[in-house]
C-alpha cells in the first residue's frame, strides 16, 4: 500500500516556499487581501485549517511541518491514498487534488477508469471504495498514462499564465514501478 512518506519528496519538489503573487487567487484571503501562499498553501486552505483570517505573517509562518500535517489531512487522507496499492497511482491522484482540489482529482479519475477501463463509476468527485477497488484492479502503469493524459488535458482547456508551471509540475510524475521484465533462461 501506498505510504505518504513517499509522495512527500514529489511534493517539495513542486510547492516551494513563500510567494506573494496578485494574479493567483490562491495568495487572498476571505478579505480579498493579497498575503501569499507559502510550500504550496492557499490563503483560503490555510483560513479552513487555522479557523481564522489570515495575515500576510500567517502565511509566511507556514512550516513544512504544518504545510505536510494539511497536505496529508485534506488530501492524503481525503482521498484514502493509503489504501492505493501503486505508490506512482497515489501520488499523481494526491498531487492533482493538491493542485486542483479533491472533488476535482476525483472526478478526472472516476472519468478515466470509466473511459479507459470499462468502469461504469459514479463520476461524484469522491474516491470511495468502489473507485479505490477500481484503481486496484487495473493495470497501474496504464493507469498512471491515463491520469496523466487526462491531467495534461485539464491544464490545456484552463490555459492562462500558470499553464506552463502546471505542465511543468505534471511531468515530474511518471510510472516508477516498470514491471520486471521476465528472463529468459538463455539471458
Amino acid at each position: 500500500m501506498s505510504k505518504f512518506d513517499l509522495y512527500a519528496p514529489l511534493l517539495v519538489a513542486v510547492e516551494g516556499g513563500y510567494q506573494k503573487l496578485p494574479n493567483d487567487s490562491g495568495n487572498y484571503n476571505s478579505r480579498n487581501q493579497l498575503v501569499g501562499t507559502n510550500h504550496g498553501i492557499s490563503a483560503p486552505v490555510y483560513e479552513k485549517w487555522i479557523g481564522r483570517v489570515p495575515t500576510e505573517q500567517d502565511m509566511r509562518s507556514i512550516t513544512k511541518t504544518v504545510a505536510f500535517e494539511i497536505y496529508k489531512a485534506w488530501y492524503w487522507n481525503k482521498i484514502g491514498a493509503s489504501q492505493i496499492k501503486n505508490q506512482s497511482i497515489a501520488n499523481i491522484i494526491v498531487d492533482h487534488a493538491v493542485n486542483a482540489g479533491v472533488g476535482a482529482s476525483s472526478k478526472l479519475v472516476q472519468k478515466s477508469l470509466n473511459k479507459d477501463f470499462g468502469f461504469n463509476l459514479a463520476v461524484d468527485g469522491m474516491i470511495g471504495e468502489k473507485t479505490r477497488k477500481a484503481i486496484n484492479s487495473v493495470d497501474a502503469e496504464k493507469l498512471h498514462e491515463s491520469i496523466k493524459t487526462a491531467r495534461h488535458h485539464f491544464y490545456l482547456n484552463i490555459g492562462g499564465a500558470f499553464l506552463n508551471v502546471w505542465l511543468n509540475r505534471l511531468s515530474n510524475f511518471v510510472f516508477t514501478e516498470k514491471k520486471k521484465q521476465q528472463r529468459h533462461w538463455w539471458a
